[in-house]
């Protein structure tokens, strides 16, 4: 159901790449890395359960897969295994740019919901985007516990404690999409309040429940799709040693997820196709002659969450 085909496929054919993308699903971390040692194998995305299991089978980490503990990038070169992490590159970039938007000063604070490899690399961009109070929410407490004081923040075990925050600027939520997860309806009123940028990790379903309840609110909004667009341009850039070509991703997104008739499995789950990706719109549109995308709704069938995806060549 990923739409990660759809980015580097483009990627690959407009950066002249001779790769292909294709997928490869199981829950056996070792049978991920007997897939990515094949000959034509040269490397992949990681996935949910994986991103952190993976990481003893890499040769060398970057610095920024290193300290958020958790590989979602892999690149063979010569034998030899590379992991990095483009998932904060994905929430820092998108982040940043909606506050930008609206003029944010530097103090910031935030929430981050979630104690995972994708909450992890969140903590990693609150970090680099110089946040200096941040809440960590987790329904196993003892994870939350350990997350913050791995980075310096604080382990919020009552939500309610966010009806006291004078301001709040950032909420990063990577709960799972089926989690429905809502605050609760004290807390919830710190984004009515405050106006937080929200960001929402899960895209399948595209407007999840805790989305919904930060657009209800009035808050700027970055979606799951937004981010995954930008973490695999990161990747784009790691696997072709060339820019990403932005454009053409976002015009190939638009239209595989939003546009009338498509078969793609992921279209079922992006409705409202009424009311287009900010971001995705935006950079289709910085391309020379793209028009108006025409979107409708078309029932597909719905498939299983992916769990590893792997780039060969």
């Amino acid at each position: 159901m990923s739409p990660s085909p759809d980015i580097h496929g483009t990627g690959f054919r407009v950066n002249g790449s001779p790769h292909r993308y294709s997928r490869f699903d199981t829950l056996d971390v070792e049978e991920v890395f007997k897939q990515l040692k094949l000959d034509d194998c040269g490397g992949g995305s990681v996935t949910i359960p994986h991103k952190e299991s993976i990481k003893k089978y890499m040769d060398e980490l970057t610095e920024s897969a290193r300290i958020i503990g958790a590989v979602n990038t892999v690149t063979k070169k010569k034998g030899q295994f590379f992991g990095d992490n483009t998932d904060w590159i994905g929430i820092k970039n998108q982040v940043e740019m909606r506050m930008g938007q609206q003029g944010r000063g530097a103090r910031l604070c935030g929430l981050l919901c979630g104690a995972g490899g994708t909450a992890r690399a969140a903590a990693y961009a609150l970090k680099q985007m110089g946040a200096t109070r941040v809440l960590i929410f987790n329904r196993t407490v003892l994870r939350a516990q350990e997350l913050a004081a791995e980075f310096g923040f604080e382990a919020c075990d009552d939500l309610g404690a966010l009806t006291s925050l004078d301001h709040l600027h950032v909420v990063i939520n990577t709960l799972p999409g089926s989690s429905d997860f809502l605050l609760p309806d004290a807390a919830a009123s710190v984004l009515r309040r405050c106006r937080p940028v929200v960001l929402e990790a899960a895209y399948i379903p595209r407007r999840t429940a805790f989305l919904s309840q930060a657009l209800s609110a009035g808050c700027e909004v970055v979606e799951g799709i937004e981010m995954l667009f930008e973490q695999g341009c990161a990747q784009c850039e790691i696997w072709t040693n060339k820019p990403a070509p932005r454009s053409e991703i976002a015009e190939a997104l638009l239209q595989a997820l939003f546009t009338a008739g498509s078969e793609h499995p992921a279209h079922a789950k992006m409705v409202p196709y009424s009311d287009l990706p900010k971001s995705l719109v935006a950079e289709a549109q910085r391309r020379p002659g793209v028009g108006a995308t025409t979107v409708c709704c078309t029932p597909v069938r719905y498939l299983g969450k992916l769990s590893g995806w792997i780039c060969g060549h």
